[in-house]
């Protein structure tokens, strides 16, 4: 983390300022301490257009862009700092604030480098020593991090794929069993249809035979009536023969 302001604000308070430029400050730190970054950043700003080299307004200035996740604003205000402050506590606890910085956006490398700068300037520095060793160990670790976010990363390309491959087999299950489905459908359709074919035969056949029985038996009552006829036609000629005989006389 960004070391507390107030171990700053007692270094730089044997400096005289003038109390203008102070208590615009001030104002920025009660501010930073209430957790009001935005409020603070104002203040301090406001300090250093008094005076640009107003080291702890522009010291606090970037601790209050960090809050607010403003790395490189940070980062440029802590490296004008170092180019320009002649004092070199300002200047280790600048490159410390760098390495926070640079930790913090997993920037390892630099943050490595910057830590070691403060240690240079400051070597009795114990925080700056403990994050030193926490990024060197976070980089050590990293390659077999990489490999772990590369191995979940297959595992998981590997899972859609396999999610995919079972997806399309079930598609492909689905149209069989649609294919068979439509297949049994036509053949249902194909024998409903043979049955209504064979019930419509049998139909016309039923029909058919219903006819010819009519005109069977209106065959065989004609024939009866001529039948008939005849027979009476005979019976007649027959009469009409008894009847001369009757007449003539035997001469």
């Amino acid at each position: 983390m960004i070391k507390s302001v107030f171990f700053f604000f007692l270094l730089l308070s044997l400096f005289v300022f003038s109390q203008n430029e102070r208590s615009i400050a001030r104002d920025g730190n009660e501010n930073y301490n209430n957790s009001l970054f935005a409020e603070s950043e104002v203040q301090y700003r406001k300090s250093l257009s008094h005076d640009k080299n107003f080291e702890e307004a522009k010291f606090n200035l970037a601790a209050t862009l960090f809050k607010q996740d403003r790395y490189d604003e940070s980062l440029s205000v802590l490296n004008d700092l170092i180019l320009n402050t002649e004092n070199i506590i300002t200047k280790s606890e600048a490159y410390y604030n760098i390495g926070n910085n640079f930790l913090k956006q997993q920037k390892l490398e630099e943050a490595i480098s910057s830590y070691k700068d403060c240690l240079r300037i400051n070597p009795a520095d114990e925080q700056a020593r403990y994050n030193l060793s926490k990024a060197m160990s976070l980089l050590e670790n990293q390659p077999q991090q990489n490999d772990q976010n590369q191995q979940n990363d297959q595992n998981q390309q590997n899972e859609e794929e396999k999610k995919e491959q079972n997806s399309g087999e079930t598609d492909g299950e689905n149209d069989d069993n649609n294919k068979d489905n439509e297949t049994d459908n036509q053949n249902n359709g194909n024998n409903e249809d043979r049955d209504n074919d064979d019930s419509k035969n049998n139909q016309e056949s039923k029909i058919d035979g219903d006819n010819l029985s009519k005109k069977e038996i209106e065959r065989i009552l004609d024939a009866l009536e001529r039948e008939e006829q005849k027979v009476q036609e005979e019976m007649r000629k027959l009469k009409i023969n008894t009847s001369n005989k009757n007449i003539e006389k035997d001469w």
